[in-house]
């Protein structure tokens, strides 16, 4: 008897789904909903008292925290800036790669080289660039004549977000180059000669051909941008640890110090649903006011 013929398609492709919603179930759901759980638990590690129901009192907590609310800010702040930096200079990165200039494909190498290096090695390397004693980049600003000394970037609350900002920006501008170069190989050159026909300079070629083609691959560019940049973590942790002072004290690592180093896991697993929440909800606010290509 030949089964293929009494099991219908879609079946099939049921079963042959099961092994990939249970890793999805095991890695992602079940981590959250135990997240979730621990959010309404009275749990302080090394306290006897502790394990009970909590309810709602972590959350409690947790809106009253001026330092959750400090954070919060901390991570819009380092969210916007560093997607906008990534953005601008992938884009930008993306454009001279597809104009085909001479030197350009050399650059394919130094596009990709940052996204090939792990997370802490990144963070270790920056760290040397910002060292205040022989740090690369106070090194050069001080040989073009720009800085009479030495300055320590990480220890001042001016700057230390602003460098921790780039640095996580730097190993982020990979992803949108690949994104955006892939859509603007995809474009047909038909459409710039045509443009070209109509008397359209590049400005206008950028404006009405490039810009509206590369739209969707923008958008998934800017949305996982947005997405990773809200839990970063590494990049605190190694180069400034949230200081000095609060200055550059995310969610994910304000999870960390409370799960950790204070040991209130009740706590930091409220903290974690909040940045969940806020990472949902940012999520959800753009891509309701990104264009839709069905209603155009």
């Amino acid at each position: 008897m030949d089964l293929t013929r009494r099991v219908r398609p879609d079946t099939t492709l049921r079963i042959l789904n099961l092994p990939a919603l249970a890793l999805v179930l095991g890695f992602s759901v079940l981590p959250i909903l135990y997240v979730g759980y621990l959010s309404l638990q009275d749990l302080r590690l090394g306290s006897t008292g502790s394990g009970g129901f909590a309810g709602l009192a972590n959350y409690r907590f947790t809106l009253a925290d001026s330092s959750v609310a400090t954070a919060f800010g901390n991570t819009l702040y380092f969210s916007a800036l560093a997607v906008a930096i990534a953005t601008s200079v992938g884009l930008g990165i993306a454009l001279l790669l597809d104009s085909e200039a001479p030197g350009a494909r050399w650059l394919v190498l130094a596009a990709v080289l940052p996204w090939a290096i792990p997370e802490i090695v990144n963070a270790l390397m920056w760290q040397w660039i910002y060292n205040p004693t022989y740090g690369a980049l106070d090194g050069l600003l001080v040989w073009l004549g720009m800085f009479r000394e030495y300055r320590a970037w990480l220890s001042t609350p001016g700057s230390a977000m602003h460098a921790v900002i780039f640095a996580y920006a730097w190993k982020l501008v990979p992803f949108v180059v690949i994104i955006l170069y892939a859509a603007l190989r995809s474009i047909p050159a038909e459409l710039y000669e045509s443009a070209q026909t109509d008397g359209a300079g590049r400005r206008a070629q950028f404006q009405y051909v490039t810009l509206p083609l590369i739209g969707p691959a923008l958008a998934v560019a800017i949305l996982f941008s947005v997405v990773w940049s809200m839990r970063a973590f590494d990049i605190v942790y190694l180069l400034t640890r949230g200081g000095p002072g609060e200055a550059t004290v995310v969610l994910s690592y304000l999870v960390f110090t409370k799960a950790f180093e204070f040991g209130d896991m009740g706590a930091a697993a409220a903290v974690a649903v909040a940045l969940a929440a806020v990472t949902f909800g940012v999520t959800c606010m753009y891509l309701r006011i990104l264009p839709q290509d069905e209603d155009r």
